[in-house]
């Protein structure tokens, strides 16, 4: 896993084999609607996908709630985006000739609640060998960037960038896309700090004990700065 410029951010194997066996058996048990219903009226004529939401499902619900779990447990999530809140997600499928075009994502989501969006996530639940197409691109600072990762892998974005799914050609895509309010909203601040952060990783394996306290109490002291709550 690694962080991008500008925050980009791959998760390999966020999921762990029981939770994706899970997830999918929940998906099984649900069923799918339009996927227009969800979107903003300038994403709605780009959208051609099917979803369950879990703000009216309960086993998208439940599926939610593995994926919380997973994003709170997982140290690089944490150190890089600092997640205040998760919107409930929506698990979406693509099947042959589905696609959703170059949209931006609303700056402001939810129906129970309402969050600034400051990052989007796409959970990958379809192993990439199944299906042709059906790529998260990305239109980033350095030029277009194509995300198919490992079942189970996810990818954040920033939300201020335009980005779509290609279309699908064969088989199956499936996934469970979720946006977060940081508590750091500034990209470039997260930035800073997951860097400092990193470094403190790294000085726990040497002995520069006078360093590292001063190192941590910059780092502390900068979340106390930037953070909302």
């Amino acid at each position: 896993m690694q962080l991008n410029s500008g925050n980009y951010l791959q998760i390999d194997e966020l999921l762990n084999a029981q939770e994706l066996s899970a997830i999918l058996n929940l998906i099984n048990q649900a069923g799918f609607s339009d996927g227009k219903s969800t979107a903003s009226d300038a994403a709605a004529g780009v959208k051609q996908n099917k979803q369950i939401s879990a703000e009216s499902n309960f086993q998208a619900q439940q599926v939610g709630q593995i994926v919380s779990q997973a994003i709170s447990r997982n140290k690089r999530i944490q150190s890089a985006i600092f997640p205040k809140v998760i919107l409930p997600p929506l698990v979406s499928l693509y099947e042959p000739g589905m696609h959703y075009g170059t949209h931006v994502d609303s700056p402001l989501m939810g129906t129970q609640f309402t969050i600034r969006t400051d990052v989007g996530m796409t959970l990958f639940l379809s192993p990439p060998e199944t299906y042709a197409g059906g790529e998260l691109e990305v239109i980033t600072e350095a030029g277009i960037k194509l995300f198919k990762p490992a079942a189970g892998s996810a990818v954040i974005y920033p939300t201020t960038r335009l980005h779509q799914v290609l279309p699908v050609t064969s088989g199956k895509r499936m996934a469970v896309v979720t946006w977060m309010q940081c508590a750091i909203r500034d990209a470039g601040q997260r930035e800073i700090i997951d860097q400092i952060n990193q470094v403190l990783d790294q000085m726990n394996q040497t002995e520069h004990k006078e360093s590292r306290l001063v190192l941590q109490q910059v780092y502390s002291n900068l979340i106390r700065m930037w953070a909302e709550l």
